[in-house]
């Protein structure tokens, strides 16, 4: 008897000390209103704080587990080379005036008015351009590890190419009581992603290229984004890459040989689900067709193939979208 007294009386302590939205955080998705609601207090402390002029509430979600919740944060200006300077000046300001990092602020506030614990909470921030469209070239994300706020940049010039495909799926044909309609569709993120791989594995996961074994390999998977690399490539991008002398005539002997450039392909896809837009970026790089490089011996297509990657990427575009269109 004692001891259930003794557990009743932690547990009551428990609720006392600890908000009732973050005693039990492992699953939050009974909570979803209430941090929609406080996503608007957010809002009111950016405004109030002066940061509004700079950044604004996008969305907030949760993961698919309901244990993370995500903050979404946009920067005001669609145009890049001037979100990336406000940041930057947003930065500067903020520690100047409050000794404290701008990204850390982001992460406390929000913590504390989401009512949940630092591990099951990050914060992300994201450039749209005007048509509301993800633009690659920018991601902050922050987040808390060991008691210490990290946050990573992926901020600077797009060398990449865009990804851009708008798609209208196959409308769902229904018929009742002898009168047929058609209803329009839209695609899951699943939906898509798994579209995407099927494509991908179709075009480039067999090659006539002698020695030339590509692999696809799914590298992230997110409630909005799909990154995925082709490897072992040939002649994809470089379509008119040629074998050397000393391989031409090896050839000449009846031998097969093939020291073209090996390719490699990266693709990250940003979905937010149930729409008909389809964004990201697609970066080239090859390698030595002597030997397979790792990945960190692979170099960028840009700018010395700038143009084969262009042509490359409008094909992409062209096939996907049809892709799309026909799942």
């Amino acid at each position: 008897m004692k001891h259930h007294i003794a557990l009743l009386s932690v547990v009551c302590l428990l609720q006392m000390a600890v908000p009732a939205h973050s005693l039990f955080a492992q699953d939050l998705s009974e909570d979803l209103p209430f941090f929609h609601q406080q996503a608007q207090e957010y809002q009111r402390w950016l405004d109030k704080s002066g940061l509004g002029n700079a950044l604004a509430v996008k969305e907030i979600k949760l993961l698919k587990n309901g244990s993370e919740l995500e903050l979404h944060l946009r920067l005001r200006p669609s145009n890049l080379d001037s979100a990336i300077g406000l940041w930057k000046q947003t930065k500067a300001d903020f520690l100047a005036t409050n000794k404290q990092p701008l990204e850390e602020k982001l992460f406390r506030v929000f913590i504390h008015k989401m009512e949940i614990p630092p591990a099951n909470g990050n914060v992300q921030i994201y450039v749209f351009d005007k048509t509301g469209n993800y633009i690659p070239c920018f991601y902050v994300p922050i987040w808390e590890e060991n008691g210490v706020v990290q946050s990573e940049e992926t901020i600077g010039e797009c060398k990449d190419k865009p990804i851009e495909i708008r798609f209208k799926p196959q409308p769902i044909r229904q018929t009742i009581k002898g009168k047929t309609t058609f209803v329009e569709r839209q695609l899951t993120t699943d939906e898509v992603f798994d579209t995407i791989l099927s494509f991908l594995r179709s075009r480039y996961g067999r090659t006539e290229c002698h020695d030339r074994y590509p692999e696809i390999v799914e590298e992230l998977r997110t409630e909005t984004m799909l990154k995925v690399s082709v490897t072992d490539l040939c002649r994809v991008v470089l379509t008119d890459e040629q074998n050397s002398l000393w391989c031409k005539g090896v050839e000449s002997l009846g031998w097969k040989c093939n020291d073209v450039r090996r390719e490699r392909l990266e693709f990250e896809f940003f979905y937010p689900g149930n729409t008909k837009s389809l964004t990201g970026k697609l970066t080239g790089k090859f390698g030595s067709g002597v030997y397979r490089p790792r990945k960190s011996g692979y170099m960028d297509m840009e700018p010395d193939f700038e143009d084969y990657l262009d042509a490359f990427n409008l094909k992409l575009h062209q096939e996907l979208k049809v892709w799309l269109e026909r799942n």
